[in-house]
């Protein structure tokens, strides 16, 4: 049986291309994608037969300059393939440096906005490179290769989630971070085990640690995200005024403090925030979301006397998730209108909407 999967190309390393300027050799965006496409197709053809594989280009861009908008072009071209096209599997060529971004961002919006529901029935897999795939002795036709073993191996397992493969790790899209600008191995999953290995005998998923196409009920896509969310990452002697001022000013939706341990901020002295917090949250009702910049970490912000005042205050605890999920979360419940009121984020923070977090009772 060949199965159909699509491969898009949206950029990043993997198939940047070297150029002179003045002394110095930078990578850059190809011009276009027929280089890249060519030079990955002595991979695509290993799957001969047992794939078939359509090439598409979204962007030849660096990831650093990727914004919500691309996601959401994303979002529309899975659903497309999904839907319409009759693809059973996404395989996505993303940059490294905002790809958790965008794995969170399509993990959220493909399962959509009702817990209970799940719209997403096949599986999108991101990869990305350290080194261009045309640089022998990196990991870009290696990484490449794993993307459509791993597709290949969901597909067969009837895997419908959002993952990213990189070096010998298959990780949950919505729990990955970049770890290392340098290392193969420089994605993992702090705070859960990976889903997935990959060695010489194969791809081996975790079903337990994963969703499927049988859970999958007729949900609708929740493709967009909300405008005027900050992140701080807190450090000794940042001056409350500072903070407060970005939402005086006008143009805030939504602060996210990356606090010192699990959840602990200053509260004593010139520099405490909890003044600045009970206001932003109690006065101009901005909600202020408190994760920890600790990878692995978990934000319960109830353990020591600086959390516990900080929740008290009115700062929303962010429990397990990655920084990086809590941004692209809080822009997803913004964006689709799924919270209006600080209780309804605080309730949006405990609750699992693609697996981004450990659930909390309530």
């Amino acid at each position: 049986m060949v199965r159909k999967v699509l491969f898009l190309y949206n950029g990043g390393t993997i198939g940047q291309v070297p150029e002179k300027r003045g002394e110095e050799i930078i990578l850059v965006p190809p011009k276009d994608s027929e280089v890249f496409e060519e030079a990955c197709k002595p991979v695509l053809e290993k799957f001969s037969g047992r794939l078939d594989i359509k090439f598409e280009i979204v962007t030849t861009k660096d990831s650093t300059n990727m914004t919500p908008n691309d996601w959401e072009k994303l979002i529309f071209r899975v659903k497309k393939a999904q839907d319409e096209d009759g693809f059973e599997g996404v395989g996505i060529a993303h940059g490294t440096d905002t790809m958790a971004y965008t794995a969170s961002a399509l993990a959220f919006s493909l399962n959509g906005r009702n817990p209970g529901k799940r719209w997403l029935k096949i599986p999108v897999c991101l990869t990305g490179a350290q080194t261009p795939i045309y640089q022998e002795g990196g990991d870009g036709r290696f990484n490449l290769e794993n993307l459509f073993r791993t597709i290949e191996e969901s597909m067969e397992r009837g895997v419908a989630d959002v993952l990213i493969n990189f070096w010998d790790r298959v990780l949950l899209g919505c729990r990955a971070l970049k770890r290392s600008e340098k290392d193969f191995d420089a994605f993992n999953s702090p705070a859960v085990p990976n889903v997935g290995t990959i060695d010489a005998s194969g791809v081996h998923l975790n079903m337990d640690l994963v969703k499927s196409k049988t859970a999958s009920n007729g949900a609708s896509i929740a493709p967009k995200f909300g405008r005027g969310v900050v992140s701080f990452e807190l450090a000794p002697g940042i001056e409350p005024s500072l903070l407060l001022g970005f939402i005086t000013n006008g143009g805030i939706s939504a602060m996210i403090l990356k606090s010192l341990g699990e959840g602990n901020v200053c509260n004593e002295g010139e520099f405490s925030l909890i003044p600045a917090i009970r206001q932003a949250v109690g006065e101009y009702m901005t909600p202020l979301f408190i994760t920890t910049k600790f990878t692995g970490g978990n934000a319960m912000s109830m353990h020591y006397e600086t959390g516990f005042e900080a929740v008290n205050a009115g700062a929303i605890p962010c429990y397990d998730h990655t920084d990086v999920a809590v941004d692209v979360k809080v822009r997803w419940l913004i964006g689709n209108g799924i919270c209006s009121t600080i209780e309804e984020f605080r309730k949006a923070m405990a609750t699992s909407y693609a697996g981004e977090m450990t659930e909390q009772k309530r």
